[in-house]
This record gives C-alpha cells, sequence and structure tokens, in this order.
C-alpha cells in the first residue's frame, strides 16, 4: 500500500522545468547548446504557444512564442521550461477545457522535448454498449476515462473516445448502488453479472484544529487517475459531516484538506491511501508547510510527500488544480503539471514572471 502525503501553498503564479534527452553516436551531430521543445495536437503542431525558458534561479532567459512548427528553443546549459497552453472557449455540451501549465525542472543543454496530446481535440468519438445488471434501478450511469452515457438496464449506449486496451468502469444506478470494474475495450462489454452494492453513511470530521482555522475536506474515490467519487467540499472545523459513499474495492481514496487560517493564509493537504468506506479524521496538524502569512509576494510554494514501499523513482510528477484570488475565469484558474527529478521528498515550485495564463 503506498501513501502520499502532499502539502501545498496555492500562490498567484508559479512557474518551472527536466528530462534528459538527446542521441549521440559516430554518425550524429554534435550535441548542441540550446534546450528544444516542440508541442503538438495530435500529429499537428501548435504554433503561438507560450514557452517561459528560466534559469536555476528563477530568472527568465526566454520568453517566447512556437513558431508554425511548434517548436521553441533557447541556447542554457540547465535550467526550467514552462509550456503554457489555452484552449477556445467550449461549445455546450462539451466542458471548459482549462489552461494548462507543463514545467519540466533540470533541463540542461542538448535536451529536445516533445509535449502533446496522443488523440488531436475534436477527434470524432465513438460508440459502445456497456451490459449492465438487470437488477440496476432506473437511470443507469456509466462512466469510463475516455467516456461516459447513461440508459437503463440491461444495456447502456456510451459515447467514448481513444480508450486504452483495459478500461476502467464505474456503474451507478438510481438508488445510489454501484459498482467499479476494469473491462478490455470492446465495442460490446458485458458486466451484467457485476454485483451493486448500496452506498454507505460516513463521516468525515478533523481533530487539533488551530484557533482561527477553518478545514474544509473533500473525499475523492479514484483508480489510478480516474476519479469515481467526490463528496464536494465538507467544512468540518467545528462539527463532522455525513456523506453517502459508494460501497467499492480495490480503489483508492484521496482526502484532500484545506485550511485557512482566518484568510491569511491557506494550505491543501492531500493524502492517498487504499479505500475502505470508514470514517475519514483529518489531522489538521499534520503536514503543514511553514510560510508567512499576509505577505503573498514572498509566500513560497512547495509540495512535499511520504513515500512508502520497494523501488527507487527515478521522476516526480506533480498535478494540481490552481485558482488564484477574484471571481473564477480562463485568466485565473489552470491546471499545472510539474516534471522533475526525484531528488529528496519534497519539490520547491519556481514563480513566473506574470500569472502563468495571461495571454499575450
Amino acid at each position: 500500500m503506498r501513501h502520499i502525503l502532499v502539502g501545498l501553498l496555492l500562490a498567484a503564479s508559479a512557474c518551472t522545468g527536466s528530462i534528459d534527452g538527446g542521441t549521440s553516436g559516430d554518425d550524429m551531430p554534435p550535441p548542441s547548446n540550446d534546450v528544444q521543445i516542440t508541442v503538438r495536437d495530435g500529429y499537428t503542431p501548435q504554433a503561438g504557444v507560450r514557452v517561459i525558458f528560466q534559469d536555476a534561479s528563477d530568472a527568465v532567459l526566454a520568453d517566447t512564442l512556437t513558431d508554425a512548427m511548434g517548436f521553441a528553443k533557447f541556447e542554457m546549459a540547465s535550467g526550467n521550461v514552462t509550456v503554457i497552453r489555452t484552449y477556445p472557449p467550449a461549445t455546450p455540451p462539451a466542458e471548459r477545457k482549462l489552461p494548462e501549465v507543463y514545467t519540466y525542472v533540470g533541463v540542461k543543454a542538448n535536451d529536445k522535448l516533445e509535449l502533446g496530446n496522443t488523440l488531436a481535440l475534436g477527434a470524432a468519438p465513438g460508440a459502445i454498449v456497456v451490459k449492465v445488471p438487470e437488477a440496476a434501478q432506473g437511470t443507469v450511469k456509466v462512466s469510463t476515462p475516455c467516456g461516459s452515457g447513461q440508459g437503463t438496464a440491461p444495456n447502456v449506449a456510451i459515447t467514448v473516445t481513444n480508450c486504452p486496451a483495459m478500461v476502467d468502469f464505474y456503474v451507478t444506478d438510481q438508488d445510489q448502488s454501484s459498482f467499479y470494474k476494469k473491462a478490455p475495450y470492446a465495442e460490446n462489454v458485458d458486466l451484467g453479472l457485476e454485483p451493486l452494492s448500496g452506498s454507505l453513511a460516513a463521516t468525515i470530521s478533523s481533530r487539533n484544529v488551530p484557533a482561527n482555522t477553518s478545514v474544509t475536506v473533500e473525499q475523492r474515490i479514484v483508480a489510478g487517475a480516474f476519479q469515481l467519487f467526490s463528496s464536494g467540499g465538507k467544512r468540518v472545523d467545528t462539527n463532522p459531516a455525513t456523506v453517502n459513499v459508494p460501497n467499492l474495492q480495490g480503489v483508492d481514496q484521496l482526502v484532500i484538506s484545506t485550511l485557512d487560517t482566518n484568510g491569511r493564509g491557506k494550505q491543501m493537504i492531500a493524502d492517498r491511501s487504499a479505500y475502505a468506506a470508514s470514517p475519514v479524521i483529518v489531522d489538521a496538524t499534520v503536514g503543514l508547510i511553514p510560510y508567512v502569512m499576509g505577505n503573498p509576494t514572498y509566500a513560497p510554494t512547495g509540495v512535499t510527500w511520504v513515500e512508502e514501499g520497494a523501488g527507487t523513482a527515478d521522476a516526480v510528477i506533480v498535478m494540481m488544480n490552481v485558482t488564484r484570488g477574484g471571481p473564477p475565469s480562463l485568466d485565473n484558474e489552470y491546471v499545472r503539471t510539474i516534471i522533475a527529478p526525484h531528488t529528496g521528498l519534497t519539490l520547491r515550485i519556481p514563480r513566473c514572471p506574470t500569472p502563468a495564463t495571461t495571454r499575450r
């Protein structure tokens, strides 16, 4: 079992970059002294994507855009590279796609990076039919990482795009009975013999809450990176909250706690472990990162975690949803992904020179 404890501070903007690359051999050209990156959408180059090259001290070496071939480069010995991708407004019923900020930490001269979607946005979706238990009641929802749909038992048609060979299926009916199953991708998927289990009442509470601090906790149930369930944020610093959770096996839970100290400072702490339909109790003193409250231009941002189990990690990948102050908009909400060498149990997140998703 693997437990991950993440503490992070949400600051106004952050930015950073890592991946060694290049080839060698007698028949190869001599290595270059620059760092190169190519941005694609499927097989289509993406022009006009903002790329920031920085040194290890966060000083900006170049702030540029990709060319017609989705290419950008800068001559540098080492540092970080950040790519900022924005997307046009979605047409309903499609969901809005938040801007994405990708950072490679610790790049070196002659590194050649590639960033892109496996499948181009707007690729044509397909349909599959999932057979669910006949006992499923009312409207039955079938969700996967590559698409979803709803209908009535026993056959539910869902729309999917670019599914992997093995697909995670989460099925829930109108009575909140559900099951999770991983099955091979096919045009017809038979899950009709899977047992449906009713939801269970569970509590979320906190302890050791510092004075003048509010605690909001969200419980998510996940299979890998696929989210099956979310309790939504529950305020629990004074009284426990009761939630109905699915009765599932073979999945993980991600408990995300947000601590706000009288509006002067906020930290988010996440703990991932094997899921059990049992009470969630958050200790509000565990995993905090020291910082200076009330000075957003100084407050550092960082991530820390705990590792258990055999094996040695080569790299660290951190993903987080960031919301800056002010009303929600495409300019103050974005998804941040950081790829860095594994050098310990903490990762500093350098800051960008301007808000990461500001349009140029």
